[in-house]
């Protein structure tokens, strides 16, 4: 009895090892599904698609191929298939172990096929496993049961559809995102689309799966590139994080009208705990529009509204955003009301921007339009619109730390018309410039409410000679900046400039002479505060001569052949002197002497000033160029102004912050003129480096510098460095412009690298060394993998110093984003806009295809 109960645990015993043997040697899904282990790629592996029979080619849809090794008719009708039973159909074919075919009973016709036991349906990049299932031969309809399954997310233009016959019938690797999961059941009632029953879906890799999404019903459409679940749960690691009674996402790059996913945010300091819902409408296939309802707690329900448009002529979006009754920003408003600093202060300044702030409306609105529009060969327009409600709505809401730094927004619109000898623009241009209550000053720029340009050029005319002529017509208007009691002078100015000269060209050298009469017309209004004239006359001959060689010789450096060149230019520069004191300031500031300006004849930007000159402006460059891909390896170039004669017309009357062009500034007396240099050098396919300086003869230093080295061996590995100094630079300091204190010294380090496996860092340090504070800085790190992936990115951009104590003020900005591949992004905003302010770098986070 003993014996017997001890023999009955060891058979047990036994067969449980059995059974535990038996489910080892078990295949598992992956191995179902094709999958192969491979480090070749990221995800571990990838679906090795097996062949079957492609019967596209017959041109018969209706056609139906079946074999098997055993058939059995019956009295019936129904047809019995055993052992190896092939069902090929179009672009479809379907194994399994038996298979019953039924007959319709009036027509004779095959009508349903039943198939039992490993039944696999195949179509290009797609497999299901199922035990059973029934085919219905009218409809083309297939009900599979207890079903694996796995298919490919293509967009549209890499359509499986395009596979030829003769690749499907050879093994191939699924390269791209795949999706995979389990059913209860799955029905196929049109092609490319798929309903399955109590499923699963996951793109990760079936032996590591981070995360899957298990719903009552999955409904995937690929004739849409959209797909849909319902009572729907997200299991991260197989635990359950995320539940939602309905979404869709896209499987593809195609565009589709639905819900993305929100953009929620647990701390913000000016928006509390929110939440974005954008919605996405394709209205059209060249039109489209995302509307954004956000529930922002600290402040209310903000609505944003993107519209994206392409025609036959034009592109372009508007962009319209609105919050009614923002109650944080009327909390500021009451905040600053009751603030000795700002309600009493005396400063006329202050004054007329405290009551900008209090006549504000709590409703918060922007419009930003673009457009550009292509109508022939010869006219064009332009649009660029941008308009907030009032001074603080960029800070509030501004999408970019650059956007909120300007506090200068352009309104714009441009006409054009290009033949070939008559260039015509019609423009209107202003800015919206903000004063924030806590900001340092910023003054109000003039409209040109229009300016009218018309230019001709008539070259190759007899004796070689050209002519030309440059015009144009503006109206200036201007706004006061608040706290200004005087009234800037506003009015017309008419430009005509014709000009000769005679193009000498050789195939190693040239010579042109030029000569140029600038005829100059003010009209203006609203003088007595400035004690500006009303009407002002300006004539002044401009006389130049370019010239230069060009020689080349091949040369072989650091052992590869090179095409060098050597360019020396002369160019020599004659205007008298005429006195524009009284004339306004419309558009005109000096132009930074680089390289390239010292060609020019006017060392002013803008009509409003046209400088004196007697000088001679020399120069010499060299390249190597290679003379396989002809890319220029390197260039090298240095030249400086000799002038015989002092500057006498300057920018400014006399010296006020911000402006250094003023007639006791002795660098208007030197006879030398900074020698620039420039620098370009591509040491390899991976790094350049390049530079520019400017250094003062008569001071014997550095006026200005920059220097920058870029490596990047590819898109994830960047490192940038570089330098800027400008002496006499930093206008923020409050100290004397006159002042070697005051040298502006910025270093600015970026980089994106990999850290460990998926694991990547990018970040960007900018500091200004001479106040001793960063000027931006940007940190990060990134996990993507071949199916999911998270980056938490942060950054802080300085904006302004304190108008009370001088501290530096900062915008902040900080992302947290998921990516699950096939099914989208989900985080608190997009860090794009920061991460390209690192030179070279696309973002590619959770890039599906």
């Amino acid at each position: 009895m003993f014996v017997s109960r001890k023999l009955k645990i060891i058979f047990i015993f036994i067969a449980a090892l059995q059974t535990a043997a038996a489910a080892s040697l078990a295949p598992t899904a992956a191995d179902e599904l094709g999958w192969v282990d491979s480090s070749e790629n990221d995800c571990g592996g990838y679906y090795l698609d097996a062949p079957f029979t492609y019967l596209s080619e017959t041109n018969n849809n209706r056609l139906i191929k079946i074999t098997s090794n055993q058939t059995l008719l019956t009295k019936s009708g129904t047809s019995i298939l055993e052992g190896g039973v092939t069902i090929n159909r179009e672009e479809q074919q379907i194994t399994t172990n038996k298979a019953f075919l039924y007959m319709n009973s009036q027509t004779g016709k095959l009508s349903t096929i039943e198939m039992i036991g490993d039944v696999h349906l195949r179509e290009p990049n797609t497999l299901v496993i199922s035990k059973r299932g029934k085919y219905f031969s009218d409809s083309k309809a297939k009900y599979l049961s207890d079903v694996l399954y796995r298919t490919s997310l293509l967009d549209k233009k890499n359509s499986t559809l395009k596979l030829s016959p003769g690749t499907l019938t050879q093994p191939r690797k699924l390269i791209g995102l795949t999706a995979w999961g389990g059913a209860d059941a799955l029905s196929q009632t049109e092609p490319r689309i798929y309903e399955l029953s109590r499923a699963s879906f996951s793109t990760c890799p079936p032996r590591h799966t981070m995360w899957k999404v298990k719903a009552s019903h999955i409904v995937l459409n690929k004739n849409t590139g959209r797909g849909y679940a319902t009572n729907a749960r997200l299991l991260v690691k197989e635990v359950p994080v995320f539940y939602l009674p309905y979404f869709s996402f896209s499987i593809d790059k195609q565009r589709k009208s639905g819900f993305l996913w929100p953009t929620i945010g647990i701390v913000s300091n000016s928006w509390g705990p929110y939440i974005l819902m954008p919605f996405y409408w394709n209205m059209a296939p060249n039109y489209d529009m995302t509307i954004t309802p956000s529930l922002l707690t600290k402040r209310g329900v903000w609505v944003s509204d993107n519209f994206r448009y392409l025609t036959e002529d034009s592109s372009g979006h508007i962009n319209v955003s609105a919050l009614p009754d923002d109650r944080f920003f009327s909390d500021f408003q009451t905040a600053t009301k009751e603030n000795p600093l700002y309600a009493d202060s005396t400063n006329n300044t202050t004054q007329a921007e405290f009551t900008r702030l209090m006549n504000d409306s709590t409703t918060r609105k922007s419009l930003i339009w673009q457009n550009d529009s292509q109508y022939n060969t010869h006219w064009s327009s332009r649009i660029d619109y941008n308009y907030v409600g009032d001074d603080y709505y960029l800070r509030d809401f501004g999408s970019n730390i650059s956007d909120i730094t300007q506090n200068q927004l352009l309104q714009f619109a441009e006409l054009d018309y290009k033949s070939q000898n008559w260039n015509f623009s019609g423009l209107l241009q202003a800015y919206q410039t903000l004063h924030p209550i806590d900001e340092p000053l910023v003054q109000n720029q003039y409209r040109r409410f229009p300016q009218l340009i018309l230019n001709g050029d008539y070259p190759d005319q007899p004796f070689q000679l050209e002519y030309f002529i440059n015009s144009e017509a503006t109206h200036f208007d201007i706004r006061n900046t608040p706290g200004t009691p005087a009234n800037l002078p506003i009015g017309n100015r008419l430009h005509v400039q014709p000009g000769i000269s005679l193009p000498l060209t050789w195939s190693a050298a040239y010579f042109t002479p030029r000569a140029q009469l600038a005829l100059t017309d003010y009209n203006l209004y609203q003088t007595t505060d400035t004690q500006t004239p009303t009407n002002k006359r300006r004539g002044i001959p401009i006389v130049d001569v370019a010239s230069g060689l060009f020689l080349e010789q091949d040369i072989s450096f650091l052992h590869h052949p090179f095409e060098q060149t050597l360019e020396p230019e002369i160019y020599y520069t004659y205007i008298p002197y005429r006195n524009q004191n009284s004339i306004p300031i419309f558009d005109t500031t000096v132009n930074t002497l680089v390289y390239d300006q010292i060609f020019n004849y006017n060392r002013f930007s803008g009509l409003d000033r046209i400088g004196d000159a007697n000088q001679l402006a020399i120069g010499l460059s060299t390249r190597f160029i290679s003379p396989e891909s002809g890319l220029e390896k390197l260039k090298l170039a240095a030249g400086e102004i000799i002038y015989f004669s002092n500057r006498k017309v300057t920018l400014c009357n006399s010296i006020n912050a911000g402006c250094t062009d003023y007639p006791q500034n002795p660098t208007n007396h030197y006879g030398l003129s900074p020698l620039s240099g420039v620098l370009d050098y591509h040491l390899s396919d991976l790094w350049n480096f390049s530079t520019n300086l400017l250094w003062n003869p008569i001071s014997k230093q550095i006026d200005n510098s920059s220097l920058g080295i870029h490596y990047q061996p590819d898109e994830i590995r960047i490192i940038n460095l570089g330098y800027s100094y400008v002496r006499n630079g930093d206008y923020f300091s409050g100290i004397n412009v006159n002042s070697t204190e005051n040298n502006l010294k910025l270093t600015d380090l970026s980089f994106t690298w990999p850290l460990i496996g998926e694991v990547s860092a990018m970040g960007r340090w900018s500091q200004d060394w001479h106040t001793n504070h960063f000027q931006n800085l940007l940190y990060g790190l990134q996990y993507d993998t071949c199916c999911w992936a998270i980056r938490m990115v942060g950054g802080r951009a300085f904006t302004n110093l304190a108008a009370d104590n001088n501290t530096p003020q900062y915008n902040s900005e900080f992302y947290i984003q998921f990516a699950l591949k096939g099914l989208g992004n989900v985080g608190n905003g997009n860090a794009n806009g920061l991460l390209t302010n690192i030179t070279g770098y696309r973002p590619q986070f959770g890039q599906e295809f």
